[in-house]
């Protein structure tokens, strides 16, 4: 019997890393050409910041709803594959059409979708090591960033060979198969638990220190990522069809560092790697602005490669840390999803226009100043965070 058991966790670890793999394969395939392919339809900066503010603004309204549901009635597991058809949709959109109405609603909906989504894979899969008593989560999670590598550089064959409709109708297939290996976490218990007075306890002051932060720090970074391959594009002059080499490159690099992180984070204070993190994010940004040649710019990713899984990884730690099991789901939800949807809401056009009229230097300085901000506020509140271990989430 404790054979088989160990055969289903060994099992379950490796449906965990293929979701890992196979959603971010999917998203590696489409997100680095969404918005290039929307330049060439003659989207502007401007709209594209607007469509991203679009986004954020049904983000803002559905997912801590979506989420506060799926906690209450335990519908995790469908939730998920509800944002998986939604990326694959959103997909199909993208490589059947290019009237401008129904791109729109591709783009909000594939922006309403994808974070959502791995933000809730993230907080599962946490959910599932911790339950099985496996320190791993850097290592699973390195899993995305190959997926997401290899997503990448497939991207790049497929515009060769098939243009954006091949890629697209590519990454559609990512998203279903992704469906299927969501089924690697438990369906609804037929026994619902019965709500205790603990369930009920009033968050952590730090929740809310954590939440002002993420504020300036998503201002910085959804900002910085959604004009970072127009840049490439149109600045640094890579052609599209390298498009998915270099996002590649971005996901290969962070693979080594996840693995370390397993070992590094546990002998610091969560909210030590979380500041340092981000500050390195922010010196990656500023400095993305000045890069002239492709050789530096390389080497640049190679220090975002490092300073990404820090961040990644302490700020969905650190806000498991001070959340209560009931609401675990709810608190990653408005802090990964509900915090970056009002930034952008209220940033991204400004942001947008900023790229178009004052050019990727000025722009790039001002995403890395958002995040700056972003860990000043943390550092300010750094004692009204609970430090107490984490605990097994809904």
């Amino acid at each position: 019997m404790s054979r088989l058991f160990a055969l289903r966790n060994h099992f379950g670890s490796l449906r965990l890393m293929a979701l890992q793999f196979l959603s971010l394969a999917g998203i590696g395939v489409a997100w680095p050409y969404i918005n290039v392919y929307l330049t060439e339809l003659d989207f502007s900066g401007t709209a594209i910041g607007t469509l991203g503010s679009a986004g954020a603004m049904l983000s803002l309204v559905l997912t801590p709803l979506l989420n506060q549901i799926a906690d209450r009635r335990l519908l995790h597991r469908r939730l998920l594959m509800l944002y998986f058809c939604g990326i694959a949709l959103a997909n199909v959109v993208f490589a059947t059409s290019s009237l401008h109405l129904l791109l729109i609603a591709a783009v909000v909906l594939f922006r309403v979708t994808v974070a959502p989504s791995l933000t809730l894979t993230m907080q599962l899969t946490m959910t599932h090591l911790l339950r099985s008593g496996k320190a791993v989560l850097g290592q699973i999670r390195s899993f995305a960033s190959m997926g997401f590598a290899i997503g990448s550089l497939l991207a790049g064959l497929l515009f060769a060979i098939g243009g954006y409709g091949l890629l697209f109708w590519v990454g559609a297939a990512f998203a279903l198969l992704s469906i299927q290996m969501a089924t690697v976490f438990p369906p609804k218990p037929k026994v619902k638990p019965k709500a205790v007075d603990e369930d009920k306890q009033p968050r952590n002051r730090g929740f809310y220190v954590l939440a002002a932060s993420q504020f300036f720090i998503s201002m910085g970074t959804y900002n910085a990522y959604a004009f970072i391959f127009i840049y490439f594009n149109k600045d640094l002059g890579i052609p599209s069809a390298d498009i998915g080499l270099w996002a590649a490159i971005l996901g290969v690099v962070e693979i080594p560092f996840y693995y370390l992180m397993d070992a590094i984070l546990p002998k610091v204070r969560i909210r030590v790697a979380f500041i340092v993190s981000v500050l390195g994010i922010a010196l990656f940004t500023l400095a993305l602005g000045a890069v002239e040649t492709l050789p530096a710019l390389a080497l640049l990713l190679v220090f975002r490669g490092l300073v990404w899984p820090g961040f990644h990884l302490s700020s969905f730690q650190l806000v498991n840390a001070i959340s209560h099991p009931g609401n675990a789901a709810t608190n990653q939800a408005l802090l990964q999803v509900t915090m970056p949807s009002v930034s952008l809401l209220l940033t991204g056009s400004l942001f947008g226009w900023v790229f178009d009229n004052l050019g990727p230097n000025v722009f790039f300085v001002v995403c890395a100043l958002a995040c700056s901000i972003g860990v000043c506020i943390v550092i300010a509140g750094f004692r009204l965070f609970d430090a107490r271990p984490a605990v097994s989430p809904a």
